[in-house]
């Protein structure tokens, strides 16, 4: 097929002709430099911490510290359990030829023999995983590399190729085409909370009685967002916008605790971070009906999906600022933690392993 005959130059040598200690591919985590669910609990977890390599082009950088904040926090949640997690990163913002100079430098990452298996996050990062025979691979896929038709035949190559993908949510699985597990992004519980409004608004400068709506991007720009969309029911509703972007993702949780509602105006996702992250700090949510967003507000209090156009949006945002009470998103979200996702990552790397013949 087309990809196989782009790629076939870089498909795996049997004598690589560089072995590269593990810790020259160690980058800091503010880097610069699969709908067939199997049961994994057949898969119990070994005590024997793993070493896996994390391949990907969206993870926190100076210039950009929210971008792949969600791959950072899984990254963080896994070392948390006792493994052991080196982190590629491929600046493809920079150069569209770090795809292709990945595929030698996870070559001599594995060669190494310290690797377990390689997990890649989204869809193209998948190739330099995939290029390579030593050791198992996992896919992530995130969203946009499965809605875009220029993406989705790569995507869908690398699912052919890989031991296991993972989707966010059903309706990614869909587009993929591929068995693959629904495991959604997690969230870290114990930062995302509940917290006290007069006092973080003091902190953020944030006026003590104004109604401030929340709206989360690392890029607002995005078309898919509709930023615009966001910004005309906010008006309508008479509340005021507050926009999260492009803040370390250790600031988030102040802005959802000094916000009265979160909006989220997409055209399409896989599993919405930011709704998870409200819901974590019982923030009242309006949604379009993207991703799993209906599935995992369908309990909780005070949250609202909403057709795509600013009148309903404004409608659904005044009926959550009349109510004027808190969401129970938190309790409804307690299986969306970090540790809990961790968890079933872990059994699914178990899994892969296993059926690789390895201990």
């Amino acid at each position: 097929d087309f990809f196989a005959y782009f790629l076939w130059p870089f498909k795996e040598s049997r004598s690589p002709k560089a072995i590269t200690n593990h810790a020259n591919h160690k980058t800091s985590h503010h880097a610069t430099d699969c709908k067939k669910n199997l049961d994994l609990r057949k898969h119990p977890m070994s005590d024997r911490p793993l070493h896996i390599l994390t391949v990907t082009s969206i993870y926190p950088t100076r210039e950009e510290p929210g971008l792949g904040a969600f791959v950072a926090s899984q990254v963080a949640s896994l070392q948390q359990r006792g493994h052991h997690i080196d982190v590629c990163f491929l600046d493809v913002r920079r150069s569209k030829w770090e795809l292709i100079a990945g595929i030698a430098r996870v070559r001599r990452a594995v060669s190494t023999g310290y690797y377990d298996l390689v997990h890649a996050h989204f869809g193209y990062n998948g190739i330099p995983a995939v290029l390579q025979k030593r050791v198992p691979t996992v896919i992530s896929y995130c969203g946009t590399d499965l809605h875009s038709p220029n993406l989705r035949p790569i995507s869908r190559w690398v699912a052919r190729r890989t031991d296991a993908c993972i989707v966010k949510s059903a309706s990614l699985q869909r587009l993929l085409g591929h068995p693959a597990h629904i495991i959604p992004n997690g969230v870290d519980t114990t930062r995302f909370c509940p917290g006290d409004k007069s006092e973080v608004r003091r902190h953020l400068g944030l006026h003590p009685e104004k109604a401030y709506i929340l709206f989360v991007a690392t890029d607002p720009s995005r078309p898919e967002k509709r930023y615009d969309l966001a910004q005309k029911a906010v008006a309508r509703a008479g509340a005021e916008l507050l926009l999260l972007h492009q803040r370390p993702h250790g600031d988030a949780p102040l802005y959802y605790q000094a916000a009265n509602a979160l909006i989220l105006t997409s055209a399409y996702e896989g599993s919405p971070n930011a709704v998870k992250e409200a819901m974590a700090c019982n923030l009242p949510i309006v949604s379009t009906d993207v991703g799993d967003a209906r599935a995992i507000l369908a309990d909780a209090h005070n949250c609202r999906i909403s057709p795509d156009d600013p009148q309903a949006l404004s409608e659904a945002l005044r009926d959550v600022l009349r109510d004027g009470k808190p969401s129970n998103g938190r309790e409804k979200m307690a299986h969306l933690s970090a540790g809990h996702i961790a968890a079933q990552v872990i059994q699914l790397y178990h899994s892969v392993l296993e059926k690789r013949g390895a201990p």
